[in-house]
């Protein structure tokens, strides 16, 4: 058994998910915790599914006399470290955990150190951003305290996925793995990347809770079940546990009842009013889209999605034209198997000179509504029934 203070994986060499799964599950197991963890990463559902495993291992389902929980951003140092060093009231443990703080987060030069950080120039004349600096005083003390903090402590940060802009891209990251506090958490405990499952994690996740209940489903009824639900395992969860209620236990899953039960993510829907598309199905291509407007989805948000399942398309295809399998469109675009095998499906019904044409007009009907020259509602309006033709 490895104790406190030593690490089984190196923090910053973590690039297997499972062995940092493992290695919490391993801590759990023989009630030898580590002084300091860290759960990020994009996959939400498991930083709080870890997050909630580890709270009732090191302090039980009802013992709130040895937890403390912040989750504000403006936090005092002082306090948080008295906690920390204060004896566990009559247990073996107390434990402070520290919820979406932003420490973590990269911050200007000055404020703290990285190694080989770009970093913008800031004006001596800009204002000066107090929350920033209170924050980077914060984490400098926080790493500077890490490795003295008691044997009876366990102290357990998580931070929320990187933000993403319009249009599901990345934006600022919630970990910068350079900074002086991630490292320090490296050194002292462990740090695990929750990343989003592959579709084999899933299958086999939404597989084992169905099975638990002995409810049968067929393979395509599961991907059409997937396809509906994304890869986000928190909105899969919730639709899973609507699927079992309605089947019963020892029931069959059909894909008609996914199709009544099961709330589709607008990716979901994006991926389906392409197939209408594809196969010139004009009038249900609208109808869906005036469904998606009726529920207040935002027309240049379905504008994005919908123009980067062409852009997809088009990859597809000149895989296709080199001489590719579903396994190197797999490989090059990252989507799952049923998601290759339906691009390819689409992508055949086009020419690679006819896609090409179409994410140009995305472009230029993009342009055109940002520039004001057209509504983005009539822009994409416009994109459906040209596509569609």
């Amino acid at each position: 058994m490895v104790y406190r203070g030593e690490s089984r994986v190196a923090g910053a060499k973590q690039k297997d998910r499972s062995s940092g799964m493992e290695a919490i599950r391993e801590d759990i197991r023989g009630k030898q915790f580590r002084r300091v963890y860290l759960l990020y990463g994009e996959e939400r559902y498991l930083v709080q599914q870890y997050r909630n495993e580890l709270i009732r291992a090191v302090c039980g389902d009802k013992d709130s006399m040895n937890l403390n929980i912040h989750r504000e951003e403006s936090l005092n140092f002082g306090a948080i470290q008295d906690e920390i060093l204060a004896m566990p009231f009559f247990a073996q443990y107390r434990m402070v955990v520290l919820d979406d703080t932003k420490l973590f987060r990269a911050r200007r030069k000055g404020l703290e150190e990285t190694e080989h950080a770009e970093e913008v120039p800031v004006s001596e004349d800009a204002p000066k951003d107090p929350m920033t600096e209170a924050g980077a005083d914060l984490a400098g003390s926080l790493a500077a305290f890490l490795p003295k903090i008691p044997e009876s402590s366990v102290v357990l940060f998580t931070e929320q996925p990187d933000e993403k802009k319009p249009g599901g891209e990345k934006g600022k990251a919630s970990v910068d793995k350079r900074g002086r506090l991630f490292k320090a958490v490296v050194k002292c405990g462990l740090a695990v990347e929750f990343s989003a499952p592959d579709e084999k994690m899933l299958r086999k996740w939404v597989l084992g809770k169905l099975g638990a209940e002995k409810i049968r489903i067929t393979g395509p009824t599961l991907e059409t079940f997937l396809a509906m639900t994304g890869n986000d395992m928190s909105h899969i969860s919730t639709e899973c546990e609507k699927l079992i209620s309605y089947a019963g236990r020892g029931g069959t899953i059909r894909t008609e009842d996914v199709e009544i039960v099961t709330s589709e993510i607008l990716e979901g829907k994006i991926f389906r009013m392409l197939d209408l598309i594809v196969q010139h199905e004009r009038g249900p291509a609208l109808a869906l889209y005036h469904d998606l407007i009726a529920i207040k989805e935002p027309p240049a948000r379905i504008f994005i999605l919908l123009m980067r399942q062409f852009d997809r398309l088009l990859l597809v295809r000149s895989i296709l034209d080199e001489g590719g399998s579903t396994g190197k469109v797999m490989e090059v675009s990252g989507m799952p198997g049923w998601q290759a095998d339906k691009s390819i499906r689409q992508a055949r019904r086009f020419d690679a000179e006819s896609l090409r044409q179409i994410v140009e007009q995305c472009a230029d009907l993009q342009e055109r509504a940002q520039s004001g020259k057209i509504d983005m509602r009539l822009a994409l309006e416009l994109l459906i029934i040209r596509t569609s033709a």
